[in-house]
């Protein structure tokens, strides 16, 4: 099947975000009186939406996990994270913008399909340059879903018009394989980003190596 629609995740994906998450994920733990976490701890907090990171950085620390801080910390959390007064500190990975204008070139339809914030996806790819490469971007807190959902998927597929069976999803982990199998679309997995696509067929090592990946 020839593919004519492309969805992307964002943070491990397109953008290297540990210090951003880091620095969000700092705000809820100073707020709990708790050591910051490193960029390096940062990394192993994506993947799940605002909450979880909070939650993982509060296991991480030995802060308290009952709801009412767990609330705290993902306000805190999202705070930060959408502030325009903070510098975006995320880099995109090498080719990254390339490779999106070689797909643009060639005719696809790009998205961003990510379990982080909308605004601050719209923030993180303004500041980095890219936005305006992609015809649609749902971030987590824009459905009801959220990856690995295959719905979260479909959502950024219907405003595009295309069928799962001519889209393919580019992901760091599982959450992203997960809903592109679902969602009957196809799946390739990079491993530089922050999870383990184990059980995917294609997994890249460079960014530029997508296209040919995808038989482009």
């Amino acid at each position: 099947m020839t593919i004519d629609t492309v969805i992307f995740d964002l943070d491990g994906t397109l953008v290297d975000s540990a210090a951003d998450i880091a620095l969000a994920a700092n705000a809820a733990l100073a707020g709990e009186g708790l050591e910051p976490v490193t960029n390096e701890e940062a990394a192993r907090l994506i993947g799940d939406g605002a909450r979880k990171a909070v939650e993982r950085a509060f296991v991480l620390r030995g802060g308290p996990m009952h709801e009412d801080a767990l609330d705290r910390g993902a306000r805190a959390f999202a705070n930060a994270y959408v502030d325009p007064g903070q510098p975006v500190l995320g880099r995109l990975y090498p080719g990254v913008a390339e490779t999106l204008a070689r797909l643009a070139a060639a005719g696809l339809s790009l998205g961003v399909c990510t379990n982080k914030p909308q605004a601050a996806a719209v923030r993180t790819l303004s500041a980095l340059g890219i936005a305006d490469r992609f015809a649609v971007l749902v971030g987590g807190d824009r459905t009801p879903f959220r990856k690995p959902d295959p719905r979260h998927l479909l959502a950024c597929l219907q405003p595009l018009g295309s069928r799962p069976a001519a889209a393919a999803m580019v992901g760091d982990s599982t959450n992203d394989e997960e809903a592109a199998r679902d969602a009957g679309a196809a799946f390739v997995g990079v491993s530089f980003g922050y999870g383990n696509p184990s059980g995917a067929a294609r997994v890249v090592d460079r960014f530029a190596d997508i296209p040919p990946a995808l038989g482009l």
